[in-house]
């Protein structure tokens, strides 16, 4: 009898690690154990603020600004104890690529280098000459600035989940084990930091780089159709409420690079695409090439110079990508499904992006402010 057990308990200790394992090696079962790990470390009232049904608005609701300007949905990891801020950044790491995952935090991280300057900044202006907003914006750059809400029921056939705050964005959304890791929002300030024990290093150290390295492989024929206009221009990317801003592609086709300029194309996209854990990114990557690589089309605007300010474009069916370099040390990026942000393609349905407009912003900061003009 004691033998059958041992053995019982041997058999069940291997079935479940095989399960286990089993549930590791796919991307979505991964990130609902982890969501449904974060959701039993909160407390009620955090639960309440962080938990929504599947189909709530707030899904639509994001924004790549501070807080202070547009406060997130979903409860901030400021707002949390150690024990779920770790259960967070293990829903992240379930649900993004290594390189993703570094990416993400590490742009969480440098709100300690914008602190950093922006209190030497504050501290050079006269106490009395301080506006509110200055120092609520200083105040403001904190790694733990950032939100997390959930949708539906983590395991569920259908639920999502979201993680946004100054210059982050992701959004997940699960449909019958599929994932959609669109749209995806990332920035940098600085984009390479300057001075200090960190000098040198960079959260986005590709982006822009391989940009300019597509731009510059191409003829000077191809670089004229590829460049639509001189200047950078402003407000270009396609954030949030901006679905339907780019409804036409642009530029030079894929169809026309030779085999060296595709293949620098593709690992660009790469660049962007496999920030999501390995099963999403791999079925992005299956829907591009279903559409037809060659169906990509690639635009630039502003001067072709390693420190810009420049903007590019990637754009087709199933991928819509956005670099924009605001100026030498600060720069944006989004990746876009055209058909099927959150999951939209598989649901049937297109959710309905929200985001206010600067006067409403300016409003709200006001409001927040206890000012009655905001400086």
């Amino acid at each position: 009898m004691t033998r059958f057990k041992l053995f019982a308990g041997l058999l069940l200790l291997l079935t479940t690690s095989q399960d286990t394992w089993a549930r590791a090696w796919n991307s979505s079962e991964a990130m609902a154990d982890a969501a449904r790990e974060l959701l039993e470390t909160l407390e009620p009232e955090q639960r309440e603020a962080a938990h929504f049904p599947f189909d709530a608005v707030e899904r639509g609701t994001w924004s790549n600004l501070p807080i202070l300007a547009v406060p997130p949905s979903g409860v901030l990891l400021k707002d949390m104890n150690d024990d779920q801020r770790k259960a967070t950044q293990a829903l992240l790491r379930a649900s993004l690529s290594s390189q993703g995952y570094a990416k993400f935090t590490g742009i969480m991280r440098l709100e300690d280098r914008l602190y950093e300057l922006g209190a030497a900044r504050l501290e050079s202006i006269p106490e009395d000459e301080r506006t509110p907003r200055q120092v609520a914006l200083v105040a403001t750059r904190d790694p733990n600035h950032y939100a997390v809400a959930l949708f539906g029921e983590p395991g569920a056939p259908r639920w999502g989940w979201k993680l946004v705050g100054h210059h982050a964005a992701a959004n997940f959304t699960v449909d019958e084990g599929r994932v959609a890791f669109t749209p995806t929002f990332l920035g940098s300030s600085p984009r390479v930091i300057e001075t200090g024990p960190y000098a040198g290093m960079a959260v986005l150290p590709q982006e822009g780089d391989r940009g300019m390295e597509l731009m510059a492989s191409l003829t000077a024929a191809q670089q004229e159709k590829a460049r639509v206009a001189e200047e950078r221009g402003d407000g270009m990317m396609a954030g949030p409420g901006r679905q339907a801003s780019l409804l036409e592609v642009e530029g030079l086709a894929a169809g026309e690079l030779d085999g060296v300029q595709k293949k620098l194309l593709r690992v660009l996209v790469e660049e962007y695409v496999r920030n999501a854990d390995f099963d999403a990114a791999d079925a992005q990557l299956a829907a591009i090439e279903a559409a037809g690589w060659d169906a990509l089309r690639f635009s630039w605007r502003g001067p072709v110079a390693p420190d810009g300010p420049f903007y590019y474009r990637i754009h087709g069916p199933r991928l819509l990508i956005e670099y924009d370099r605001v100026s030498e040390n600060h720069d944006h990026a989004i990746v876009r499904d055209p058909v099927n942000d959150y999951g939209a393609d598989w649901l049937g349905q297109h959710l309905q992006e929200y985001h206010p407009s600067p006067e409403e912003i300016r409003a709200g900061m006001q409001q927040r402010l206890g000012v009655a003009e905001p400086d």
